[in-house]
């Protein structure tokens, strides 16, 4: 019988119909239920029932509670009347009846016990895999949030039994030649299990074939000091013979040979760098940068490019990539990891697009991601590929992708600085003057801007030299070639630092400002948007005060949107906007938040001072731009009250 039911034992007690999460009651309650499920369908007395809940002194309506949190179960876990079926009445007791909740425990211990028979049968690879797949269904500390004597030996066995599955998948792991992750995970087990001896075997195991032997031995100095301080007892027989066996370079634990792979090397490399895009201009000292940190050595060189949406993090990356083809000549390969479209690629399918490239049929493809990644690091092994990682989400996003072996190199671009993530960082920041009115010049030919040097100096500033907002400018002089840059500045200066935010804006110079923005919290949101009606620089003391939150929290505020670039950081604890992205903000601000909020902003501009700002209808394009309108038109200027609501000069140069 299917009731669509699912319930947690592998972190905090919870269950859900469908996707629908259930309300399990008090603690107590939840007790009741998960020595159910843990009993799985044997019937369980009242008397059990009591004493696991509250132990040799139960309360003298024991009897009576668990009869009431048993209807309540029922009720919760009940469709059209089948509660009676997911917890039936047995002789004076009661059991989950089986077949009709799926439990994450037992999915554990199935995905187990299949894995130890595909081992049986010497597929090593499928068996780690499997493992892998059963340790992710644990969510933390299982049994959370309930509390008693029973519920802790529980959680207590529990854990032993996942303590061992991990260990069983770090020796398959060994066994497939994987000593570098090993180091890097067994190292948190034995945090949590300090005195477990098997993981520190595996963990020596490991540091010795990673060519750490030093540190192999201080892992057995360390074990063998806490077990005589803590128990009075010196280590096992195996742990003993392990550290003679490494302190005379015992050939036996060397790593395995590696597996022969079915890959070959193809005819053609792969070449996969996109073009660059058309106007791109400057960066030297960037490119020049770029290219000393991937120079030939003796580490594997990764570079790793952030700064604000549209500033040109994939331009450069892209440019440099195509300047050092001759370095790698066993391969370019690409990958867009899909941040800006809202749909992260998935690890496993861009290791897949990337074997496939060297030669690995489909049909081929390991199926998890870790083995996927390890057969991706030996076709790294004996070749020279250049690895182009654009618009990343995080470092676990990339982590399987890097080359671990010299020759190999990668260039990351992100959104954010990812301090998880050993990269030679890169912060982009938006052109020169020079360089960005040379863009525009190639874009939009140089004859016309050059004619207009100061208005087209002007509408670059305006565009506060930023590389996106540039390539609009001059795809806008392209569409429309009898306006001047005269006109087109002011338009401009319109659209981008006016308010309200649905009378302004440009669509495809806001679409990364906006894509940073959805990436904030509430309250980082809060602070970037009323932040920007102040009339000078940001610091933890005001942003503190024009939100009400204590120093420390608008401290760590301030520097969460410097990680995203959406404000730049200065000294003495100083922040700014750049200016285009300031206008931004303020116009999301009159949108966004409330007039008071906007109001209590020191030296904030918002639409409740300027009436007139609600009216968009009431100000015709003609009257914005006087030399747009029709011969005779007679308009006049810009209103007073109008300019006054952004100082666009100030803003620009910012």
């Amino acid at each position: 019988m299917s009731t669509g039911l699912r319930a947690a034992l592998l972190g905090p007690v919870q269950a859900w119909r469908g996707d629908v999460e259930l309300d399990l009651g008090a603690p107590q309650q939840r007790a009741v239920l998960a020595l159910l499920l843990l009993r799985e369908g044997e019937v369980v007395s009242s008397d059990e029932i009591m004493d696991a809940v509250w132990g040799e002194r139960p309360p003298l309506s024991a009897r009576a509670v668990v009869r009431t949190y048993i209807c309540r179960l029922r009720r919760v876990m009940s469709s059209s009347g089948d509660g009676e079926q997911v917890i039936r009445s047995s002789g004076g007791g009661y059991a989950v009846s089986p077949d009709v909740i799926q439990v994450d425990w037992d999915s554990f211990r199935t995905q187990v016990r299949e894995a130890q028979a595909v081992r049986a049968d010497g597929d090593t690879a499928e068996a780690a895999h499997r493992l892998r797949s059963a340790l992710r269904l644990w969510r933390g500390s299982p049994l959370a949030g309930i509390r008693g004597d029973y519920v802790d030996q529980e959680r207590t066995r529990l854990v032993q039994r996942r303590v061992a599955v991990l260990e069983e998948r770090l020796e398959l792991d060994l066994e497939l030649g994987r000593h570098a992750e090993v180091c890097e995970e067994v190292t948190e087990a034995v945090d949590a299990e300090p005195m477990r001896e098997r993981l520190r075997e595996l963990q020596m195991i490991a540091l010795y074939r990673s060519g750490r032997q030093a540190e192999a031995l201080a892992v057995y100095d360390e074990v063998r000091r806490l077990l005589a301080e803590e128990l009075g007892i010196d280590p096992g027989s195996a742990l003993r013979e392990l550290h003679q066996r490494i302190l005379v370079s015992d050939p036996g634990l060397a790593a395995p040979a590696p597996r022969t792979l079915p890959v070959q090397t193809p005819d053609c490399p792969p070449a996969q760098l996109p073009a660059v895009p058309p106007g791109f201009v400057g960066r030297e000292a960037e490119l020049a940068a770029i290219q000393d940190a991937l120079r030939p050595g003796g580490w594997t060189p990764v570079v790793a490019i952030t700064g604000l949406g549209g500033v040109g993090k994939t331009a450069l990356a892209v440019q440099a990539a195509h300047a050092m083809r001759d370095r790698y000549p066993d391969g370019q390969v690409y990958a867009d990891l899909g941040t800006s479209s809202g749909r992260p690629a998935c690890p496993g399918d861009v290791l897949g697009s990337f074997l496939r490239s060297f030669g690995l049929p489909e049909e081929r493809l390991p199926a998890g991601v870790e083995d996927r990644a390890a057969l991706w690091r030996t076709v790294l092994a004996d070749r020279r590929v250049l690895i182009l990682l654009d618009d990343a989400r995080d470092a676990d996003q990339i982590r399987h992708l890097l080359p671990a072996a010299p020759g190999s190199a990668a260039i990351v671009t992100t959104w954010r600085h990812m301090y998880d993530l050993s990269a030679r960082w890169m912060r982009l920041d938006v052109l020169s003057p020079a360089d960005a009115l040379e863009m525009l010049a190639r874009l939009a030919g140089h004859g016309r801007v050059l004619g207009e040097r100061q208005d087209a100096l002007d509408l670059v500033g305006l565009c506060s030299h930023h590389p996106v907002a540039v390539r609009v400018a001059a795809d806008l002089l392209q569409a429309r070639p009898h306006w001047t840059l005269q006109e087109l500045r002011l338009r401009i200066e319109d659209d981008l630092y006016r308010a309200p935010a649905d009378y302004g804006g440009c669509p495809a110079i806001e679409e990364p400002l906006l894509r940073a923005q959805g990436r904030l919290d509430p309250q980082e949101a809060a602070a970037f948007r009323l932040g920007a009606l102040s009339d000078g620089e940001l610091t933890a003391e005001s942003v503190a005060a024009l939100l009400g939150v204590p120093r420390s929290r608008a401290y760590r505020l301030l520097e969460s949107l410097a990680d995203t670039h959406l404000v730049l950081p200065g000294p003495y604890g100083t922040y700014q906007y750049l200016g285009l992205v300031k206008a931004f903000a303020r116009r999301q601000a009159w949108e966004r938040e409330c007039a008071d909020r906007c109001d209590a902003a020191p030296g904030g501009l918002s639409q409740a001072r300027h009436p007139e700002a609600r009216h968009p209808e009431a100000r015709h394009p003609e009257a914005r731009h006087p030399e747009a309108a029709p011969p005779g038109g007679g308009r006049g200027p810009f209103p007073r009250a109008e300019r006054e609501l952004i100082d666009v000069r100030r803003l620009g140069r910012s």
